[in-house]
């Protein structure tokens, strides 16, 4: 092939999350040579100089394209990425995401785009959603799914969910784990992290890396430590992220008069050297499509603790690679915890087994070889 492939790829924004991060691997690592590649995108948040910085890519900014629901703003966007994708005549569209999934993928339609691809790194619905919402959202999903050449997950049960549901058959459907860079998640210890929260090394730290939003719950994560903290009079909670329930937790933390014991560090840049730090990393999340932090953290040799939600369970083996505890439920949550931190040893072992799954599953590199080949089954 002489020319090359153009391909946009769509996301809503551009904060510290799982799906930005696979975007941008993606457009970075991408052959260049073989694709011209585009990003759209509200740039806003902290993964925009990050996409500044990627080489011969070309970004188009769409200020109105948001993940809450406003219809004004969102007729806008629609209309912008209408007469973006009828100018620029793109070969395939891949979007990310559920409200740039559903905005782009009308507008490819719309203009008859030849290969419209779509990554679900979550769910539009969840098990908490009222029935009539939840099924509301699953017909949105059935709907674009008629327009779409390929849907892509991240995780196998993800995968089946999407069947189970009828939402689309599972020849249009292909698992490709979301990668991480494992030449900057190593197993090593790193106590720079601790330094800085001025937390000595033979104190344990437990963390989290995410958002302070409601799908990380958060508050059920604190009441956990509350109750673990009374055991472990020398442990110590960070949670690394931002978010709206931000004022929320800490009236919370003041509640608990856990000021000295739980600290906010917001948003990383570096979230490797954070792992290197921890003693348990914990994920209390009440729906995740894979759960990127696990991965991270198992790649940096952390043991795992976790809400049993969607993709998790690929990645965490109850009792073999980490421990899994149902979502909302504080005590259980504390239960695993008190587990890990009673026997560190048997938690390192688990962590071992979980970092060698980590390692054989989800190289970056592999998931962006995984989607190159993707895009030439459909473009020879």
């Amino acid at each position: 092939m002489n020319t090359k492939i153009k391909v946009l790829h769509v996301i809503t924004h551009l904060p510290i999350g799982g799906a930005q991060d696979n975007t941008l691997y993606t457009v970075e690592l991408l052959d260049k040579k073989k694709y011209d590649i585009s990003l759209c995108c509200n740039l806003d948040g902290e993964l925009v100089e990050r996409a500044k910085k990627v080489e011969d890519i070309k970004i188009f900014d769409i200020p109105f394209l948001c993940r809450e629901v406003t219809p004004y703003n969102d007729l806008r966007a629609f209309l912008s990425l209408y007469k973006l994708v009828k100018k620029e005549n793109f070969d395939i569209i891949h979007t990310h995401s559920s409200k740039a999934g559903l905005l782009a993928r009308l507008a490819a339609k719309l203009n008859e785009t030849p290969v419209i691809i779509h990554t679900i790194h979550g769910f539009s619905f969840n098990d908490f959603m009222n029935v009539f919402k939840k099924n509301f959202f699953i017909y949105v999903e059935k709907i674009l799914a008629r327009w779409t050449d390929v849907l892509i997950t991240v995780s196998n049960l993800n995968k089946k969910k999407i069947v189970d549901l009828n939402i689309a058959e599972e020849k249009n459907i292909k698992n490709i784990y979301s990668g991480i860079d494992l030449k900057l998640f190593t197993n090593k210890r790193n106590y720079e992290f601790r330094k800085e929260l001025k937390i000595d090394v033979d104190k344990l730290l437990i963390g989290s890396v995410g958002r302070l939003s409601h799908q990380k719950d958060p508050i059920t994560m604190i009441n956990a430590f509350d109750i673990v903290s009374k055991k472990f009079p020398d442990a110590h909670l960070v949670l690394v992220g931002d978010g709206g329930l931000k004022e929320k937790i800490i009236e919370k933390i003041d509640q608990l008069k856990l000021n000295n014991r739980i600290h906010l560090t917001g948003n990383k840049n570096n979230p490797w050297d954070v792992y290197h730090s921890l003693d348990l990393f914990i994920m209390s999340s009440i729906y995740e499509g894979l759960g990127r932090s696990i991965t991270e953290a198992l790649s940096c040799g952390v043991p795992v603790v976790c809400t049993a939600v969607e993709g998790v369970p690929e990645i965490i083996k109850d009792d073999i690679t980490g421990i899994l505890v149902p979502p909302k439920d504080s005590n259980k949550l504390a239960d695993g915890i008190i587990r890990s931190l009673k026997d560190m040893e048997s938690a390192k072992i688990k962590a071992e087994e979980g970092r060698r799954f980590v390692q054989d599953n989800f190289d970056v590199n592999k998931m962006v070889e995984d989607i190159d080949a993707l895009y030439h089954s459909f473009i020879k």
